[in-house]
């Protein structure tokens, strides 16, 4: 069975809104539970942020997980950073009209 993968810019975005992460960082209802990862493997993002919250490294990240590259781990942490900015943006347009 071909894996279907859902991208961000298919979902959410216009061309001219795309963004450094977008196919590299993806998600699929029917893989890996719908969690945003990176493309072509099962590595979650969440997996990466949670290495590095114990003290782990990216230098240490890249030596465990070979088949990840720095721009893939970097695509994560961008998509992360997004994600943060767009709730804290939507967090201000509610305590302004809420």
């Amino acid at each position: 069975m071909t894996e279907s993968i859902v991208r961000q810019s298919e979902v959410e975005m216009t061309a001219p809104d795309r963004t450094p992460w977008d196919g590299i960082i993806v998600t699929d209802p029917d893989v890996c539970f719908g969690k945003a990862r990176i493309a072509g493997t099962r590595m979650y993002v969440d997996h990466l942020l949670e290495f590095i919250e114990y003290g782990g490294s990216i230098d240490s990240y890249l030596a465990d997980y070979s088949h990840i590259t720095r721009a893939q781990l970097q695509a994560a942490l961008g998509f992360t950073r997004d994600l943060v900015a767009a709730k804290r943006n939507k967090l201000k347009g509610e305590l302004r009209h809420g």
